[in-house]
């Protein structure tokens, strides 16, 4: 994920008496957010050393911020991004060339395999699905609300973080909580996962977030340095059986096939 990067707050910019003005909350708030895109939680003692400001300003900043459904207060009083930002994000995501470009294969892939198929970036240490192709003519469907997972729980999430250093470690730091009793919680053998997800190209989920239903995930990379880097994860999600059972060859040469195809186009859009 590209953080725009700012330039210090100027705090004696402005006249006596302007440090109240709309442009400098403005640029303040950005800041504020800004120093989330590193660290999962924050509180007012930290965001204010960030960013060289007095603790009272990034307490009522945080507070603002929190009120509005950008920030969320956790138990130990720090904060976190919040719903609402996630939904800008989304917004924002939703019109970006990936979308565009993936829809194609995702129909192709849906229409193969007869299961939904999920689009997925990451957000912080979270999953988020900017595009869901849901599978026709089942008798069960998969949960749609769920529009953003845990990462540590999902194949799109180990997919994207097998290859990111820093997203392995805000994950853990975040903590890996369980959701199923099949919920990967062990730190040890959350990393053995992510290295055989290295080596083998796709990651599998297995009930690790909603009983019944599983997933296999392969990258969509775009190159850099000369390298390809992974920047979303697509995904196949359906009933365990179907997925994980004698199926599973088949879903995952065609979920690697579809993710290749969607990087290849990427790459030519990008030019």
């Amino acid at each position: 994920m590209t953080v725009l990067s700012l330039p210090p707050l100027d705090l004696d910019a402005g006249g006596p008496g302007d440090d109240d003005s709309p442009l400098r909350s403005v640029s303040t708030a950005v800041s504020v957010l800004d120093c989330f895109a590193d660290e999962a939680e924050l509180g007012a003692t930290r965001v204010a050393a960030r960013l060289g400001i007095a603790k009272s300003t990034a307490c009522r900043m945080l507070a603002a911020l929190a009120t509005g459904g950008l920030l969320e207060r956790t138990g130990s009083g720090r904060y976190r991004l919040g719903l609402r930002l996630f939904e800008y994000g989304q917004l924002a995501v939703d019109r970006l060339m990936l979308r565009d470009v993936a829809l194609p294969a995702m129909g192709d892939l849906r229409e193969l395999l007869r299961e939904t198929i999920q689009l997925g970036v990451s957000v912080g240490t979270d999953v988020l699905y900017v595009e869901r192709a849901e599978a026709a003519g089942m008798n069960v469907r998969f949960r749609s609300e769920h529009r953003r997972n845990p990462a540590h729980s999902s194949s799109a999430g180990r997919v994207l973080a097998a290859a990111d250093p820093a997203l392995i470690t805000a994950i853990l730091e975040r903590g890996l909580r369980r959701y199923t009793p099949f919920t990967v919680v062990d730190p040890l053998r959350y990393r053995q996962i992510l290295a055989i997800t290295r080596d083998q190209g796709y990651a599998t989920s297995r009930e690790e977030f909603e009983p019944g239903w599983s997933s296999i995930a392969a990258p969509i990379t775009l190159t850099r340095e000369g390298r390809p880097h992974p920047v979303a994860a697509l995904s196949v999600v359906g009933p365990t059986s179907r997925v994980l059972g004698p199926r599973k060859p088949a879903v995952v040469q065609g979920v690697r096939r579809a993710a290749a195809r969607i990087s290849a186009d990427l790459e030519r859009a990008r030019g």
